[in-house]
């Protein structure tokens, strides 16, 4: 797996760059229940519904399509993830709280942080695959990112 780095944008606390592959930057005062993911010339709009159980969803922004969509399993951290027609999990990752794995099938794509967003780096790692498809990438990052607010008792930000 390829090391990866998020780190906040220092001009903009509501950005986070995702070192090779994109940028997420959250919207809203209060909550980030929202996000614009971006990669090269690709867009996304990222929105979070529902409290329990939540569901993350997608869209590209330029053909404003769902692409992307995540539902958390009822019993169980984790949940299924759909991008771009294709199946996905992601899964706790049992080292860490707060670490999830992108996985297909029994693959391991990526392992992504969930915790520690802020001033300092957070540590990620993801094989060629995933970081074929930024956007995946991209709109995993911020499913884990709720999945750890929601864990940690606050609500999905």
């Amino acid at each position: 797996m390829e090391a990866l780095r998020l780190t906040q944008d220092p001009a903009d606390q509501r950005r986070f760059v995702l070192e090779g592959v994109g940028t997420l930057r959250l919207l809203g005062l209060i909550s980030r229940r929202t996000a614009v993911a971006e990669a090269g010339a690709h867009r996304w709009q990222i929105l979070s519904t529902g409290f329990w159980p939540p569901v993350i969803r997608a869209t590209d922004a330029a053909a404003g399509t769902v692409v992307g969509e995540y539902k958390v399993r009822r019993l169980r951290r984790g949940g299924a993830l759909r991008w771009a027609g294709r199946e996905f999990g992601l899964r706790p990752d049992s080292s860490r709280s707060g670490r999830h794995v992108l996985v297909e099938g029994d693959r391991r794509l990526a392992t992504i942080e969930g915790e520690g967003w802020g001033k300092r780096p957070v540590d990620m790692g993801a094989d060629a695959s995933a970081l074929a498809d930024p956007g995946l990438l991209l709109f995993a990052t911020f499913v884990v990112r709720a999945l750890a607010q929601r864990t940690d008792g606050a609500a999905v930000t």
